[in-house]
């Protein structure tokens, strides 16, 4: 596969990653409270999706940014979704700590808020970075 290829099906891969999300998610919340991987593993999918979003928040999206100045209103939603999910992964993250009763409660309104995200920034992303021929500085 060629660099130009590659490039043409980036928005296919960052359905592929969302998708691997969604799954990891689905099975965090799946597990039983109390279990004692599930602790690691909500940690490790947090840090995946914070690298993630720092990613995108500080490589992809100023290129996108320059790139494509019609994105400007979409990527300034994305940016403001991230801190959201930031935030509700911070919550988490604190819950884990305590032995959080309300875990199970905060890994819902994380999926909702994450699955919102993701469907948006595919609506959005997906067809130009499918016809990407430059990659962003960095990636």
């Amino acid at each position: 596969m060629t660099d130009e290829q590659r490039l043409v099906a980036w928005g296919d891969e960052l359905v592929k990653l969302h998708d691997g999300f969604r799954r990891d998610l689905a099975n965090l919340r799946a597990s039983r409270p109390g279990a004692s991987d599930l602790r690691a593993h909500c940690l490790t999918f947090c840090d995946a999706l914070h690298a993630h979003h720092q990613g995108e928040d500080g490589v992809l999206f100023p290129h996108l940014a320059t790139e494509h100045p019609e994105l400007a209103q979409a990527l300034t939603r994305l940016r403001a979704e991230h801190a959201v999910v930031a935030r509700l992964m911070d919550r988490i993250r604190r819950l884990i700590e305590d032995g959080g009763a309300d875990f199970a409660a905060e890994l819902d309104r994380l999926a909702t808020e994450l699955e919102a995200h993701l469907d948006h920034e595919e609506e959005h992303l997906v067809p130009v970075l499918n016809r990407m021929l430059t990659l962003p500085e960095g990636a």
